[in-house]
């Protein structure tokens, strides 16, 4: 009897861990998923107008060029400059929101062990892919993007100052930049669907779609 009641009291402990352990695994990936879900709307949200802003960026672009070879007077060039964009020439990115803390605390609170082993790695894949655009984004802005330049550029614009040719280099490395930011978003959503196929038929689809 001694016996079958330590047998009896290990198994109900033994029990009441699995069971805690299920819960909070459940809880975290619940978390997790949530957190992965609004990422997701963020990045296809983001991606969309992008798109939209490059068709302008690129006819701007193609604009300038030709204007700076046929000599086209500043005045005339700002002029069409604010007719295409409706004076809201935006130099700058704009960048989903890279949530990841309920990862961080799956990880610290070791809740993410208990999560099944294949699942695990779908999440770990998705935010090192999330790590790894942040990453793009920031080569690929220290590179097409300098931002005292942009800020001269942006001022220029703002005074009527800025001269064709400035322009021309700051949209042609804005086109750049949102280019290879679209090709980036369009990667990650891509490792979403291949790693969450299930979260991805859930998330919010931007109404452009």
């Amino acid at each position: 009897m001694i016996v079958l009641s330590i047998l009896t009291a290990l198994g109900l402990e033994a029990w009441i861990e699995h069971t805690h352990h299920a819960h909070a695994a459940a809880t975290a990936s619940a978390q997790i998923e949530a957190e992965l879900s609004a990422n997701l709307a963020d990045i296809r949200k983001v991606h969309d107008a992008d798109v939209q802003r490059l068709k302008t960026l690129t006819q701007l672009d193609d604009y300038l060029i030709q204007a700076v070879k046929e000599g086209t007077d500043a005045a005339t060039i700002r002029q069409h400059v604010d007719e295409l964009t409706k004076g809201q020439l935006y130099l700058g990115l704009y960048l989903p929101e890279m949530r990841h803390e309920a990862w961080d605390v799956a990880v610290a609170n070791q809740s993410a062990s208990w999560i099944d082993a294949n699942r695990l790695r779908h999440y770990a894949t998705i935010y090192a892919d999330q790590g790894e655009f942040e990453r793009r984004i920031v080569f690929n802005t220290s590179v097409n993007l300098q931002g005292s330049r942009m800020n001269d550029v942006d001022a220029g614009l703002k005074a009527g100052t800025i001269q064709p040719i400035e322009m021309m280099n700051a949209v042609n490395s804005m086109d750049s930049s949102i280019g290879d930011t679209v090709v980036a978003l369009d990667s990650l959503e891509r490792a979403f669907k291949l790693e969450l196929p299930d979260l991805v038929a859930t998330a919010p689809v931007p109404s452009t779609r």
